[in-house]
């Protein structure tokens, strides 16, 4: 529940126009071969955390969350970089969109590409 918290605040910090249902979330976090759920603790609180979702030798950073007054100890890329070490031997992974400028910097130290992608939303 403290991610999710997390979580929610930093989609309403960045505009985002969705936010993944939390029994979602405990749903896919339940099927641990598939599912990790990274947390990074700063003064006993919870400051960052992440998502990510694996499909045979494929990795998806899939959500992330960040708490903004622990931003200078850019605990994103602490947890990113974990999960990238982690995986090193994966043959691809999907490092996600970045709303942070300084993230997508960090991301592109690891070859990262940024790619295109579209949105479906049905019409009512």
């Amino acid at each position: 529940m403290f991610f999710y918290d997390l979580y929610i605040k930093t989609m309403k910090k960045v505009n985002a126009n969705y936010c993944i249902s939390l029994p979602l979330i405990e749903d896919l976090l339940n099927d641990e071969r598939n599912t990790e759920l990274y947390l990074a603790y700063y003064n006993g609180k919870i400051v960052s955390g992440s998502i990510i979702l694996k499909s045979k030798n494929n990795i998806f950073y899939w959500i992330n969350a960040s708490d903004s007054v622990s931003l200078k100890f850019k605990p994103n890329h602490k947890v990113l970089s974990h999960i990238i070490t982690k995986y090193s031997d994966i043959d691809y992974i999907n490092l996600g969109v970045s709303h942070s400028d300084t993230l997508r910097q960090f991301k592109k130290t690891w070859v990262a590409k940024d790619f295109k992608y579209y949105v479906f939303e049905k019409a009512f």
